[in-house]
């Protein structure tokens, strides 16, 4: 039994009996498992919820210029350094985060805010600079994160960020989502109109609603986090509507 702020974290079990209740009892724990994990993401994958948001500070050494390796990377428990040639966090322990979405990126150590550039800017307007300055800027290549140019010395960044959503195993069991345990049946309902899509059901139209319904009680309850002032407007470039 699990739980998180209060509530408890209902157990895959509870969930494939839900399911079981509605008439699913003649699927497979798995294809349950299987709809329940693209119910999931169908909910992660909407917009960039609060409960996704992850704030780490690391310190990257001096020449290095890769901050992810694919979607993760790894910090030193010992010395907080960044260091993606870990393997083994029992010779040396260490923390893997993964990342979705930027949603900053400060250097701590020189009060900078780095600016997002898109790869092909920094190949074609300032590789050709033999630049060897702190470095401003950051790039992706793919899912490989970097700075531009690399650090000049040990380095403090923050990096505030979306993580990347997981599917859950029977391992590791709900305690892999991260929608919050109050909002599980959002997922349930998303999980029960594709099953009933699966087996052809008119009922799927009429679940598809509960869910929109369930879902925006969930954006409701999640996103107002505070009522100390309203919201405000902050004016950017465009260039912060280009996507990186």
């Amino acid at each position: 039994m699990m739980f998180r702020r209060g509530v408890r974290r209902v157990t895959l079990d509870e969930l494939f009996d839900e399911m079981d209740l509605y008439g699913f009892e003649d699927f497979e724990d798995s294809q349950k498992l299987t709809l329940l994990n693209e119910s999931y993401f169908d909910i992660v994958t909407r917009e960039p919820w609060p409960f996704m948001e992850k704030l780490v500070t690391f310190v990257v050494p001096s020449g290095v210029s890769q901050v992810t390796s694919g979607s993760s990377f790894k910090v030193r428990n010992d010395n907080n350094q960044l260091d993606n040639s870990l393997t083994n966090p029992v010779l040396i322990p260490f923390t893997e985060y993964t990342v979705n979405s930027v949603l900053s990126f400060i250097d701590d150590s020189n009060n900078i805010v780095m600016t997002p550039e898109r790869g092909d800017v920094i190949e074609k307007n300032y590789r050709l600079v033999n630049d060897t300055s702190t470095p401003t800027r950051y790039y992706f290549v793919g899912d490989d994160m970097y700075l531009y140019p690399q650090a000049a010395g040990d380095t403090t960044y923050r990096l505030y960020f979306l993580q990347l959503p997981v599917a859950a195993t029977t391992t590791t069991g709900t305690s892999a989502w991260f929608v919050p345990a109050r909002h599980h049946s959002v997922v349930l309902y998303g999980a029960l109109v594709k099953a009933f899509l699966v087996n052809d059901d008119p009922q799927a139209a009429a679940f598809q609603n509960i869910f929109e319904s369930r879902y925006q009680q969930m954006r409701n309850d999640i996103w107002m986090n505070q009522y100390d002032r309203t919201d405000t407007i902050h004016t950017l470039s465009d260039s912060y509507d280009w996507a990186y």
